[in-house]
């Protein structure tokens, strides 16, 4: 009778598991790179960020951050891969926050959908675009990534 029991539910689970497929159409790569993040819509609060993204693919990306005002459904503007290196390509696209998942010490893991690409006239005027927030930016992420080589045409190799 138990092992009846334990088939049954094992079954169940191998049913439910069916159920729910694998949404991502595109496979995640383990790809940090710098982004640019902010509201689509500047209401009801504005910010930006400058965020380093945990893997991406195609159709969208994930990050950590501290910053609590992200919910799901929400409209960016992300700017990725962003750089302020004069000849960068930066991309702007809009996009939707389809996750996000509390972490431990007040922080947030997003999930974004890429929509569509935004084709911006006049380039977003951006508080975070000074070469001292950069740099600084770029000495923690080199830091926390413990000299872990980041780059945004392949996954991070670490220097040896």
């Amino acid at each position: 009778m138990i092992e009846l029991q334990k088939r049954i539910s094992s079954q169940q689970a191998q049913g439910s598991r069916a159920s729910h497929p694998d949404r991502r159409r595109k496979s995640r790569a383990k790809l940090s790179c710098f982004i640019l993040v902010r509201p689509y819509e500047p209401e009801p609060e504005y910010f930006e960020s400058i965020i380093l993204t945990d893997d991406s693919c195609r159709d969208g990306l994930s990050f950590e951050t501290d910053n609590a005002l992200y919910s799901q459904r929400m409209r960016l503007l992300v700017t990725y891969p962003y750089s302020l290196h004069p000849s960068a390509i930066n991309q702007d696209y809009i996009a939707e926050v389809v996750r996000r998942k509390a972490l431990p010490g007040d922080r947030y893991r997003i999930a974004v959908r890429f929509l569509t690409t935004a084709r911006l006239s006049i380039p977003p005027a951006s508080n975070l675009r000074s070469s001292n927030v950069w740099n600084t930016l770029w000495q923690r992420s080199r830091a926390k990534t413990n000299a872990t080589t980041l780059d945004c045409v392949g996954v991070g190799s670490r220097s040896r």
